[in-house]
């Protein structure tokens, strides 16, 4: 009895604590984004595919800037098993304040993991996506 309640005693702090919280997130695609192609996600490319993505934000960034970079896992540099393979300092314009749409085009196979950073907070990363380039 006494294991019955410590887990109903967890599931209650969980709901109560850590379920309203919005976070950002990454979606990739092979088509630009609109509202029709904004259900169909992929995260698997062919080497020289454009690659959409769009960063959602709950809330706005104070300073409008963003870092975001895109790690190869297992590169050729093999710095702790990761390369950087593409960085980009980016203006979010008044009308974007919740989001950044943009593309990238890699010729290397491999997995790939893009991090976003706010520049109010550059040691914290807002939000992380893997995705995968593959012949």
């Amino acid at each position: 009895m006494k294991k019955f309640w410590v887990f109903i005693t967890i599931v209650m702090f969980m709901f109560v604590c850590g379920c309203d919280r919005e976070q950002a997130y990454i979606l990739f695609n092979k088509h630009p984004f609109t509202p029709e192609t904004m259900t169909s996600g992929e995260n698997i490319f062919k080497p020289n595919d454009r690659i959409y993505y769009l960063i959602t934000l709950p809330q706005p960034v104070q300073s409008k800037r963003l870092f975001i970079q895109i790690m190869k896992v297992g590169g050729e540099g093999e710095r702790l098993g990761y390369d950087l393979a593409w960085a980009k300092h980016v203006k979010l314009k008044d009308e974007q304040i919740y989001y950044f749409t943009d593309y990238v085009v890699f010729s290397q196979t491999g997995t790939y993991i893009m991090e976003v950073y706010s520049k109010d907070n550059p040691t914290k990363i807002l939000t992380t996506s893997q995705f995968y380039v593959k012949n």
